[in-house]
């Protein structure tokens, strides 16, 4: 018999939501664990119920064996359906499992929503950091959670940031304007990126529409949807992944690329590696693309983090397993 942890939304906020901190360290420790091989990360597995089914449409099982820092095991179930804010509904709502990597029994369930939005506004902030030392400007394409999560943290916390351009088809943000200055609405995604230094896309688009025309300079692009920018501006770009692995698997724009011979592994960088790596003091001064597919690891480190803070907690509630 084994009593396994069930850490709700609002256990998991109270140690992380406005404490983007945590959470980035906890993301740099996944990514030296990456940097490292000190985890084994199967392929993720895509379930989606037509082959035509909107790419935002599908559930994804992401699985990770940690073997350092965070000696864990663990899976992250996260299902999305692009229609779902029109109910009401955040787009994705996730699951995450732990397991004891000694007897491989559960020993905790955590809801992994937040963990898994404030994980990829982690991303995006380390390898801004790591790759424009200054910017003023960004543009945020879509802002439902994870834009408005990027527009917060810029806005509050990036003094630098002098504008904020913002465009979103659907998800309202007048709320975000008023309480700004910096963060201005643009009626069309063509505004939003003009003259940004910094541009995030956190859409829901199901096809590519970003030509290179319209990032036309040194832009820092941070590909967080990964279906916005065609094939023209990875080729033309330097392009950095968090797994070259994962990258070429998954049904993206830039697999696409690879399947074309347009860009091979050589002509990419994982962000571990220019984090700790070899490639740590390279420069990128012209357009970069970073496309983080996501990883396992770094949602079950974070989960981790949060797990070794409450596992003591007798007021928790659990429920009893064979």
């Amino acid at each position: 018999m084994a009593n396994i942890i069930l850490i709700d939304k609002s256990r998991v906020a109270s140690i992380i939501d406005g404490n983007m901190a945590l959470v980035k360290q906890s993301v740099l420790n996944a990514l030296r664990i990456h940097y490292e091989q000190a985890y084994v990360q199967p392929s993720k597995v895509y379930l989606q119920d037509s082959p035509h089914a909107h790419k935002a449409d599908r559930i994804i099982a992401m699985p990770v064996h940690v073997k350092s820092h965070a000696l864990v095991s663990g899976i992250k179930w996260i299902g999305s359906k692009h229609t779902n804010p029109q109910h009401g509904l955040n787009r994705a709502s996730a699951l995450i499992v732990l397991n004891d990597p000694g007897t491989n029994v559960p020993i905790a369930v955590l809801d992994g929503a937040l963990i898994s939005a404030m994980r990829t506004t982690a991303i995006s902030l380390i390898a801004i950091e790591r790759l424009r030392t200054e910017f003023r400007t960004v543009a945020i394409l879509g802002m439902g959670r994870l834009g408005r999560m990027h527009t917060n943290i810029f806005a509050s916390e990036y003094p630098s940031v002098q504008e904020i351009r913002c465009f979103s088809q659907h998800a309202p943000f007048e709320d975000l304007a008023r309480q700004f200055p910096q963060v201005m609405k643009c009626d069309t995604f063509e505004d939003a990126l003009k003259g940004a230094d910094v541009v995030i896309t956190t859409t829901t688009a199901n096809s590519s529409y970003i030509e290179p025309h319209y990032v036309p300079g040194d832009q820092l692009l941070i590909n967080l949807s990964l279906m916005d920018f065609t094939i023209p501006v990875f080729t033309g770009s330097d392009i950095v992944v968090d797994d070259w692995r994962q990258c070429r698997k998954a049904e993206k724009v830039l697999k696409s690329a690879i399947d074309q011979g347009l860009v091979l592994q050589a002509d990419t960088h994982e962000l571990s590696n220019i984090l700790f790596g070899p490639m740590k003091h390279k420069h990128f001064p012209g357009r970069t693309i970073v496309n983080p597919l996501g990883m396992a690891l770094e949602d079950i480190v974070t989960a981790w983090e949060i797990y070794q803070q409450v596992k003591d907690d007798a007021s928790l509630p659990t429920f009893e397993i064979e």
